[in-house]
């Protein structure tokens, strides 16, 4: 590995803080926008059947798949659109919701304690039981974060107008 992968996970790391709770120069990060919304309408669906609480466990799942990928379990799977992917998610009170970002906060804590643990042989490592490098994932924790986070913006707006 050469020092431009070093660089590579610095920025993969960053990518993560930024995005989730840092200032990002899109807006909101992911918590900044879920700690401010009012709880009692994270079940709320406007298009599809997608609910801003699903949508977070969702995002919580795909972390999840990383984190277990990343300890080296080879038998942990996420099937795109199999039933721990879109998990039916309904939050009847505000300590539920605290709990489900509790949930998120510790999968970000969790994955960056592992990231800023390892090496940079890390990103050309092989994914346990799949055919792409952690190279290939990691990055993508960040984007798929973002993309669901205009969604959770979105449904939020729709639910309170």
């Amino acid at each position: 590995m050469n020092s431009m992968s070093a660089n590579k996970l610095n920025t993969i790391i960053y990518d993560l803080e930024e995005c989730f709770d840092g200032r990002p120069w899109y807006g909101d990060s992911l918590m900044g926008k879920l700690d401010s919304l009012d709880w009692q309408y994270v079940n709320e669906r406007h298009y599809g059947k997608k609910s801003i609480a699903v949508l977070v466990q969702h995002i919580l799942n795909w972390r999840v798949f990383v984190l277990k990928k990343l300890e080296g379990d080879l038998d942990y799977d996420l099937i795109i659109d199999g039933p721990n992917d879109w998990t039916e998610v309904n939050i009847t009170t505000k300590e539920e919701w605290e709990g489900l970002k509790f949930e998120l906060k510790q999968t970000q804590e969790d994955i960056l304690g592992i990231l800023s643990n390892s090496s940079d042989d890390l990103l050309e490592k092989k994914v346990p039981g799949k055919k792409y490098t952690f190279g290939n994932v990691l990055p993508s924790i960040a984007q798929h974060d973002i993309y669901h986070l205009g969604q959770i913006a979105m449904l939020y707006t729709m639910g309170k107008s």
